[in-house]
Parts: structure tokens; C-alpha cells; sequence
């Protein structure tokens, strides 16, 4: 059984799907934003320009690229996680541009 075989799960595709987007937002603070304090510096510099919604879309962009790797490698259990953990982050963007981002 190689790793590709034993990646072949609902759940660690959902674990790897929800964590994926996070690494992305630190990798994106550490090269653009470094110079803010983690994470509080930051978020407030988010929401304060309304930016925190625009980040986590770039974010969760980085799960279609899993999504597509899955596809191609043809492991299907892994690719419904990535899609279910998908779905969360776009509630989280609909819940943040409604709720949390002040409207203009």
C-alpha cells in the first residue's frame, strides 16, 4: 500500500482540507504582513479594511488545488473531504462578510 492508497479517506481529506487554508493564512501574513503582531495585530488590520473575508476566499482557494490533486490521483474518499471541508469555509465567509465586516 503506498502513501497515495493510505491518503484514500473522508477524513483525513476533511482534516487535511480544513488545516490546508490555515497554513495559507499564516504563509500569507509571514510573507506580506510580518511586520504586524500574529494574530492580533493582524485580524484588527483585517477587519478594519474589510480584508478578512477577501483572505479567507484566497485561503480556501488553495483546497481546490487539493481537490484537483485528489481528482487526479483518483481517490475519491479524500476529494469528498476536501469538498465538505469546502463548504465550511464558505459558510465562514458568508458569515464573516455579513456578520463580522461593518457595511460601508
Amino acid at each position: 500500500m503506498n502513501w497515495i492508497e493510505r491518503l484514500d479517506n473522508f477524513w483525513k481529506g476533511l482534516l487535511i482540507g480544513m488545516t490546508f487554508p490555515i497554513l495559507i493564512f499564516f504563509l500569507y501574513w509571514l510573507f506580506f504582513h510580518s511586520y504586524l503582531s500574529f494574530p492580533r495585530g493582524f485580524y484588527r488590520y483585517l477587519i478594519g479594511g474589510q480584508l478578512l473575508s477577501s483572505v479567507i476566499k484566497i485561503c480556501g482557494m488553495g483546497n481546490i488545488l487539493l481537490f484537483y490533486f485528489g481528482l487526479n490521483k483518483k481517490i475519491d474518499k479524500f476529494s469528498k473531504g476536501i469538498i465538505v471541508s469546502l463548504l465550511f469555509y464558505v459558510a465562514l465567509v458568508a458569515y464573516v462578510t455579513y456578520y463580522m465586516e461593518p457595511a460601508n
